[in-house]
C-alpha cells in the first residue's frame, strides 16, 4: 500500500524561526528608545517669519537649509532608494549584493530616523497648536497628519529588515510587504505635499485674530 501521509518537513539550522529572538527583539527595542529619548531631549528650533502657509510648509521654510534637510530630505530620500532599489529587486530578483544591502539599510535606518521626527514634531508643533487652537484649517490637519503618518509604513520597514516582524516569512512573502510599505508611505508623502502647498485662506481659514475687546487685527495667524 502507498502511504499517501505528507512527508515530514525536514528540520535545518538554517530554516529560518518563526519568531524573533528576544535578543533582536530587546535590541530593536533599545534602539528606537534611544532614538525617543534623543529626539525629546532636543530643543525647539527657532521658526522663520510666519508667511501664513500651513505648517508643513512652515517647517520646511524654517532654520533653512536644516529643516528641509532633515525633515524631508533624507526621509524622501531613503524612501526613494528603497523604492528604486525596490524595482531592481522585483524585475531581477537576483541583484548585486551592494543593491540588496542599499534597499536593506535605507529601509532600516529610515524607519528610526522618522521615529525621531514624529517624536519631536509632537512636542515641539502638534501638541502646542493643538492646545492652542492654532491649526489653519483643514487642510493643516491633514498636510501634517499625513507627514507624520508616514512612520507607519518607515517603521514597518525597519521592522522587516531587523526580523521582528517576518522572521519566518517567505523571501516571495516578504518581498510582496515590503514593497506595498514603500508604496504607502509614498502616497501618504505626496498627499503631505499637496496638501502643505494649499493656501490655508483658501481652504476657509481665517487668519483674523479676535481681540478681547471683540476687536479683529487682521494677519494674525495664531
Amino acid at each position: 500500500m502507498v502511504d499517501l501521509a505528507p512527508a515530514p518537513v525536514p528540520t535545518s539550522a538554517h530554516q529560518p524561526s518563526s519568531r524573533p529572538t528576544p535578543l533582536r527583539v530587546v535590541l530593536v527595542g533599545v534602539a528606537a528608545l534611544t532614538v525617543v529619548v534623543v529626539a525629546l531631549l532636543l530643543p525647539v528650533w527657532p521658526a522663520g517669519p510666519d508667511m501664513g502657509s500651513t505648517h508643513y510648509m512652515g517647517l520646511l521654510a524654517a532654520n533653512q537649509p536644516w529643516n528641509l534637510l532633515l525633515f524631508m530630505a533624507v526621509p524622501v530620500i531613503l524612501a526613494e532608494t528603497v523604492a528604486v532599489t525596490e524595482l531592481a529587486i522585483l524585475f531581477r530578483r537576483t541583484v548585486h549584493p551592494a543593491v540588496a544591502a542599499l534597499n536593506r539599510y535605507a529601509g532600516l535606518v529610515g524607519g528610526f530616523w522618522f521615529v525621531g521626527i514624529v517624536v519631536y514634531l509632537t512636542r515641539h508643533a502638534v501638541v502646542p497648536l493643538t492646545t492652542a487652537g492654532a491649526w489653519r484649517g483643514w487642510v493643516d490637519v491633514v498636510a501634517v497628519g499625513f507627514y507624520l503618518l508616514g512612520v507607519v509604513p518607515l517603521a514597518g520597514l525597519s521592522l522587516l529588515e531587523t526580523r521582528v516582524v517576518g522572521a519566518g516569512w517567505t523571501a516571495e512573502h516578504r518581498l510582496r510587504v515590503h514593497a506595498t510599505l514603500v508604496g504607502v508611505f509614498l502616497v501618504v508623502a505626496h498627499v503631505a505635499m499637496i496638501a502643505g502647498m494649499v493656501d490655508p485662506g483658501v481652504a476657509g481659514w481665517d487668519p483674523s485674530h479676535v481681540m478681547d475687546d471683540g476687536t479683529t487685527m487682521e494677519g494674525m495667524t495664531h
